[in-house]
């Protein structure tokens, strides 16, 4: 496709979205905007879609809708379950982008003619090398590039984010001087989009998903008490334990095979090394050489220096100058060149 002014925005009704449509149409694009719906029943009055219409009209912008519920049940869903019932913590918005959202982003984008394809994610999108790079955003609280290390090359090239070099507390402000009062007051989304209260144990209970009741153990396999299902536990959990010992303790492991949870205290939690698996780089020359990268292994967590070793098509690990603790399986390791997204992957185990 050749390059045009026709870009196609992902719109959730947020601020966000909203704000990155004005943007665009201020900078002289033609946008279209799309909402998609990914989660609810046919009965549900889905507000989001509501206010992205209302905006779009407000703004003069053709507004699209896509059903994508039966793709994300496939999809995004069954993975989730999935991963827990392997003992797993699993990181939906890592998945779901590349295999969910930006695919029929690209897709809906190719239909409608728009060479271009933009979200309110505050990330910046600029060249390194002569090639197209996903950037930190300026916003240090708001940065999300942590979530996109699985979007493709070709998808990347087309990409644009208009809030990248904006702070969230400057697009409220920019909201309200233009007269949209109501959106600049709306609060952020939070949690895991398609679970109320951000509750998944009650969500695995209402999808029938169950784990038998077993051990919790020291690492001298001392039993100190009974578990209520491995589903229940995560890494690094203290509450909920159910444990009244005269010490703090947290899950350290879960060990499938045996039905087991091991408890230690907090400084055992610590690793240095991971295991990664299901990686991709959108930059080859970070893996051939040697160069040393910032690795994030949770979202809030401070970047830490580590060195990489591909070892097959599809496995990897990552050498940490300082050990992190709470590591989860299941959870993504994303690589940085700076403030340069590089790629990421699945952590498989940490030791």
């Amino acid at each position: 496709m050749k390059e045009n002014n026709r870009v196609l925005l992902g719109m959730s009704g947020g601020v966000d979205s909203s704000m990155a449509a004005f943007i665009l149409r201020e900078k002289g694009f033609e946008v279209i905007g799309i909402t998609f719906i990914f989660t609810g029943s046919a009965h549900d009055n889905h507000h989001f879609v509501k206010d992205a219409q209302i905006l779009s009209r407000q703004l003069g912008i053709k507004h699209m809708i896509r059903d994508l519920r039966q793709e994300f049940e496939k999809e995004v869903i069954s993975y989730f379950i999935n991963e827990y019932v392997a003992a797993r913590t699993p990181f939906p918005c890592a998945y779901c982008n590349p295999k969910l959202k930006f695919k029929y982003l690209t897709e809906i984008a190719d239909t409608e003619n728009c060479y271009y394809m933009a979200t309110g994610h505050y990330v910046q999108a600029d060249l390194y090398k002569g090639e197209k790079y996903i950037f930190q955003g300026v916003d240090p609280d708001k940065d999300q590039s942590f979530f996109l290390w699985g979007l493709q090359r070709e998808i990347v090239d087309r990409l644009i984010f208009p809030l990248g070099k904006f702070i969230k507390a400057e697009i409220r402000e920019l909201a309200q001087q233009h007269g949209f009062f109501n959106l600049s007051q709306k609060k952020d989304s939070l949690g895991i989009c398609f679970i109320e209260g951000n509750d998944y144990r009650k969500f695995l209970n209402e999808r029938g998903i169950r784990s038998r009741e077993g051990n919790f153990v020291d690492h001298n396999n001392l039993v100190l008490g009974r578990h209520k299902g491995i589903i229940n536990y995560t890494i690094g959990q203290r509450r909920g334990l159910g444990l009244n010992l005269n010490y703090p303790v947290f899950v350290s492991e879960i060990r499938l095979e045996r039905n087991e949870i091991v408890l230690s205290k907090f400084d055992d939690l610590y690793r240095k090394k991971l295991h990664i698996k299901n990686y991709y780089f959108i930059d080859n020359e970070v893996i051939s050489n040697g160069k040393p990268l910032i690795v994030k292994v949770r979202y809030r967590l401070q970047e830490t220096l580590c060195s990489l070793n591909i070892l097959d098509e599809s496995r990897a690990e990552a050498e940490l100058l300082n050990s992190e603790a709470m590591i989860s399986p299941g959870q993504t390791a994303v690589f940085y060149d700076g403030p340069r997204l590089v790629g990421g992957g699945f952590i498989e185990s940490a030791s």
